[in-house]
């Protein structure tokens, strides 16, 4: 079946996956093209800022790939028969958690070119950077008055709050930053209003994986990206 009609599309994620909140973070309704899916399936289209002006998210083991989509995410699981001239790129994966009560958090101590030079310092790769009209708020953790890890939250193009650029210096990892960064994440999504959090993380990186599952996040799919070349 096919649909232009966004709540039919999101009720079919619903009856695929009742217990993930991935759709609503992700596909957002301002974007949403179509979808095409069956009992086991769903492929989405939504415009996208890349060259085609489309993006693809496809569930399933056996969804259907548009010829029309040049990049797109699709379930690993039906990832092994992907039509010519489409290349597998990378895994990555998308998780989620409830937001939690808690003491209201300190005000932002860094500014943000200290928070960039962290950034630059310790994760050049994250996704968002200071000066970006998504963040909300960054998440600090101090020792004294050294910085020692940095997050933040991000209001997406669905209105869902999501985590990004999760970083923690060099020479304290492992020493329980990152589970700091997290917990006080969810803390102020709950202040911000927020009933849970996303976030998307390379399937490469155990290290962030581990944490993320220590601190109470769920995986809700482990996708490919894909582009047709």
């Amino acid at each position: 079946m096919q649909t232009s009609d966004f709540s039919v599309a999101q009720a079919h994620y619903g009856k695929l996956f009742p217990h993930s909140p991935h759709f609503d973070t992700w596909i957002p309704a301002s974007h949403f093209l179509s979808a095409e899916f069956d009992e086991m399936n769903l492929a989405i289209t939504r415009s996208d800022s890349n060259e085609s002006g489309l993006y693809g998210m496809a569930f399933g083991p056996a969804p259907t790939i548009s010829p029309e989509w040049r990049d797109f995410s699709i379930e690993s699981c039906g990832a092994e028969n992907l039509p010519n001239g489409v290349v597998a790129v990378v895994e990555w994966d998308s998780y989620w958690a409830p937001t939690k009560s808690g003491d209201l958090l300190p005000a932002q101590r860094s500014s943000d070119q200290m928070i960039d030079e962290f950034l630059r310092t310790h994760a050049p790769q994250s996704s968002v950077f200071p000066g970006s009209d998504e963040i909300l708020k960054w998440i600090e953790i101090f020792e004294g008055d050294q910085l020692l890890g940095v997050a933040a939250l991000c209001r997406w193009q669905s209105g869902r709050i999501v985590i990004s650029s999760v970083a923690t210096h060099l020479d304290h990892r492992g020493k329980g930053v990152g589970k700091r960064l997290m917990e006080s994440a969810l803390v102020a999504g709950d202040q911000l209003g927020e009933k849970f959090l996303s976030l998307g993380v390379m399937h490469k990186n155990e290290s962030a994986q581990s944490l993320y599952a220590a601190t109470g996040f769920t995986l809700m799919h482990n996708f490919t990206y894909c582009e047709r070349r």
